[in-house]
């Protein structure tokens, strides 16, 4: 079980509208087959080179991917994530292949450690900071790197959701990015 996979799930489908489809790996409430994402052709093992927790595929392209992480956030994992999706050009599913756009936001999501103490969040900040100043200078496809955190319970009940919903609605609707033509929105907010 994972409980924070699960509540973020659940947020991300407030996001679903007709030109905006939301998908989810099983242990955020999907249907059991993973998101996996491809750096070049042919589809296959070779080829592979992430497996994501969800994505939100806006007028037939993956604009935003997210990654859950509930214990394993050292920074050496954690940056391996974005940079290997930073390498890919599309996901195939039920052998469907949808295409990442060419500007996406990448948001790393973990659970708030239970330590008061703990670098971790500074370390996440850092990180954050430094990838963003990187994708910058080499203009790639990862518009914007972003951290969330916060517990199954804040993501379902408290502001930890609505936070995340409209950071990914600013981004799906920044003058600033390459736009189709779709509004996404979001119920309940």
């Amino acid at each position: 079980m994972h409980p924070l996979h699960k509540a973020v799930g659940d947020v991300l489908r407030s996001l679903e509208g007709p030109n905006v489809r939301v998908l989810l790996d099983s242990a955020c409430g999907g249907e059991g087959q993973q998101i996996r994402l491809f750096g070049y052709e042919p589809v296959g093992n070779n080829s592979c080179l992430a497996w994501v927790d969800a994505a939100v595929v806006v007028n037939g392209e993956i604009q935003v991917v997210l990654e859950i992480d509930e214990s394993n956030v050292r920074p050496l994992y954690l940056c391996g994530k974005v940079f290997a999706t930073a390498l890919c050009n599309y996901s195939s599913r039920r052998g469907q292949r949808t295409p990442l756009a060419a500007s996406l936001l990448f948001v790393q999501v973990i659970g708030t450690p239970k330590n008061e103490k703990s670098a971790k969040l500074r370390q996440c900040d850092y990180l954050e900071r430094t990838i963003n100043s990187i994708f910058e200078t080499l203009d790639h496809r990862v518009h914007r790197y972003s951290f969330h955190h916060g517990t199954p319970e804040g993501f379902s009940k408290g502001d930890d959701g609505r936070t995340l919903c409209q950071e990914i609605l600013t981004f799906l609707t920044s003058p600033t990015r390459i736009l189709s033509t779709a509004e996404p929105h979001a119920k309940n907010l």
